[in-house]
């Protein structure tokens, strides 16, 4: 595991960057919940994310975004969180050899991470796929996520206590094309007492 410092749109980034797979592997970015209410890096759901993508034979990225941990900035309501994704994004095409990539948010991070995908797939990359896990749909604009055509998958808990089910569900059965949504029952926001269940099925996501 290497940690750094890279340049972001609001003065320095903090990065995790774990590249056992060799430098030419595909990279996973994954992208942490909302930072006004302890979002990190180091989330539970954010790193089991990272070991699962790690075991598929992906580099993994996660980064905190400005105003978190050593990131510098403060809150930049969802399009400075963006910014700052693309910036550990083109950090890596300037320094990696990218061949493709795939992208995965918790939460706020959903969001940041759709759109950060579009984008990055509008850059020429091969972006392989965008898992969105428990996308707070109510209080992000996924409306305004650029149309892409990426491969796309949502894994939800039905008790989840903070984004509810029924409106990703909804949200959801309206995407075209449509995406894949793995339900797991009984399964709380923060995936409480199920994270190594989660990471099996974003692995079996990709059997």
């Amino acid at each position: 595991m290497t940690n750094m410092l890279i340049d972001g749109p609001c003065g320095h980034l903090e990065v995790a960057l774990q590249e056992t797979q060799g430098l030419a592997a595909p990279y996973a970015l994954i992208c942490h919940p909302h930072p006004l209410h302890g979002g990190s890096m180091n989330n539970k759901v954010v790193t089991m994310s990272a070991k699962a993508y790690e075991d598929m034979g992906c580099n993994v990225v996660r980064f905190n975004y400005r105003g978190v941990g050593e990131s510098q900035g403060e809150y930049g309501d969802n399009s400075g969180e963006v910014a700052d994704a693309m910036a550990v994004v083109d950090w890596l095409l300037a320094n990696r050899e990218v061949s493709s990539m795939y992208f995965a948010g918790f939460s706020f991070g959903a969001y940041i991470a759709a759109q950060a995908a579009a984008n990055t797939q509008a850059l020429g990359v091969d972006v392989r796929h965008v898992l969105l896990i428990a996308p707070s749909v109510l209080n992000s604009p996924f409306d305004q996520v650029t149309p892409f055509s990426i491969d796309t998958s949502i894994i939800m808990g039905d008790a989840d206590e903070i984004v509810p089910f029924d409106e990703v569900q909804s949200w959801a059965d309206q995407l075209y094309p449509p995406v894949e949504m793995l339900v797991m029952e009984e399964a709380s926001h923060f995936f409480h007492g199920r994270l190594t269940e989660l990471k099996g099925h974003i692995k079996g996501l990709f059997d």
